[in-house]
């Protein structure tokens, strides 16, 4: 998931929250004329020279989406050779103009890359001692800026490691830790963001793949409309043309991880977790690496992200943190129109980090692998072809044919059945393709910083 719905998903959870009565001064928030289809801003600009990103996206009603206030999570589904994901998506803002001017006169444009995505057409980096403002007009008329910002000072980070720890709740896992030090004068205020790429193996896979024959039983005649020859539906195994064994894939931050170095003594900050990953999660299973960006941000945005943080943890019906009191620093020139966001600019600084499952857990079994599906139980679908199936069943049908499996993409070649295979059973046992075919979760093309 990536930095575009990070505002987006805490303000939805805010508003599952405010749906709570008697707080009268939240209930504006979920009305028809109110936030919905509020425009939401995430733009954070850093001095690293590199395609400086807007996210635009819209705000949209909650009561009705059941999902809301549920931890998302990705389920692979046995049936389906997709992905589902569980959680209210935001509603992309396309063609709008965005700009964001400097104070020396430069004004850098934007285009849109990917849907609520835009793009600076030039890579840019944010300068000391020069204000940056963000200027935004939605194809509809609005427009919107925001308040006019500076570069924070810059932080180090001294070390970053991985430690195999016990959570808060018990769980057994990993913490990503940062050594952190800060300037001996302003404000010490960190807010952090991370990639995290893993490596990822099918556990399930072969060199073979199948390839169709016959999709359907062919009758042949002779010249007297004679049956001369019967053609059963048939497949064969050919050897993969792509590789399906090992993947990669990266995963940006969500959460939100603050910082406030003013509250400690001296100027260095020591073990702040960034990320904790349970040894259950199988995103470690294998080669695990994580890019930590240590952004130095201004004592604004810091309480920014403070209330949203405050406002996702409150599970108090009587909490005195209200939503009406989160204010961005994005505001419309177009009259009352709602927004909700923050233009940020911030220093970065960024390390890498690798660790192996087995160097943090020697000796145990592996995580589960992705999704519910169960791996271990090949089944042997049917061919349709009597001269390579088992019996039928004495009554009833037998389930879903192995070519329609292949077709729709829901089955991967494991192993060949016993001659002759059982009742019911074809002569080969398959499992479901995320089981055998890497893709279904990540990319098979390696990352170019990746170090095995």
């Amino acid at each position: 998931m990536s930095c575009r719905t990070n505002i987006y998903g805490w303000v939805a959870l805010l508003m599952a929250f405010a749906c709570v009565e008697p707080f009268d001064a939240t209930s504006d928030i979920l009305s028809d004329t109110s936030m919905v289809g509020a425009l939401v801003v995430e733009a954070n600009i850093t001095d690293v020279e590199t395609t400086q990103k807007v996210f635009l996206s819209r705000m949209q009603r909650v009561e009705s989406d059941s999902t809301v206030n549920v931890e998302e999570e990705r389920l692979f589904n046995v049936n389906t050779p997709i992905i589902i994901e569980r959680g209210l998506g935001p509603q992309f803002e396309s063609g709008a103009n965005v700009e964001i001017r400097a104070g020396n006169g430069t004004v850098y444009v934007f285009e849109e890359a990917d849907e609520g995505t835009y793009e600076s057409l030039t890579p840019f980096a944010a300068m000391p001692n020069v204000s940056y403002q963000l200027f935004v007009s939605t194809s509809n008329g609005e427009a919107y800026e925001s308040d006019a910002m500076l570069l924070p000072q810059t932080s180090t980070i001294e070390n970053m490691y991985a430690e195999r720890m016990v959570s808060d709740s018990g769980l057994d896992g990993v913490g990503i830790f940062v050594d952190s030090t800060f300037p001996t004068d302003g404000d010490k205020l960190l807010r952090y963001a991370y990639e995290e790429t893993y490596k990822i193996i099918a556990p399930y896979w072969t060199p073979f793949d199948f390839e169709i024959i016959r999709d359907q039983t062919e009758v042949i005649y002779d010249d007297l409309g004679n049956i001369e020859e019967i053609l059963y539906p048939d497949v064969r195994l050919v050897p993969r043309a792509r590789e399906e064994q090992v993947c990669f894939r990266t995963d940006l931050s969500t959460g939100e991880v603050l910082l406030n170095g003013n509250r400690l003594g001296g100027n260095r900050a020591e073990r702040t977790m960034v990320r904790f990953i349970g040894v259950d999660n199988p995103i470690i299973s294998h080669r695990y690496s994580i890019l930590v960006k240590q952004r130095g941000v201004s004592r604004q945005v810091f309480d920014f992200y403070e209330k949203l943080v405050a406002f996702s943890q409150s599970e108090s019906l009587f909490s005195q943190v209200q939503p009406g009191s989160l204010e961005g620093n994005v505001y419309s020139t177009s009259g009352n129109v709602p927004v909700v966001g923050f233009f940020d600019v911030s220093t970065e600084v960024s390390q890498r980090l690798y660790f192996n499952f087995d160097d943090l857990f020697p000796d145990q079994p592996l995580p589960p692998y992705f999704g519910t599906v169960n791996c271990e139980n090949p089944v042997a679908p049917i061919l349709g072809n009597p001269e390579r199936d088992g019996p039928p069943p004495p009554q009833g049908n037998c389930p879903r044919p192995l070519i329609e499996g292949i077709e729709l993409g829901l089955v991967e070649y494991y192993q060949g059945n016993s001659n002759p295979p059982g009742i019911c059973e074809g002569p080969y046992f398959v499992v479901p393709t995320i089981c055998g075919d890497c893709n279904v979760v990540g990319s098979n093309v390696k990352p170019d910083f990746w170090i095995d």
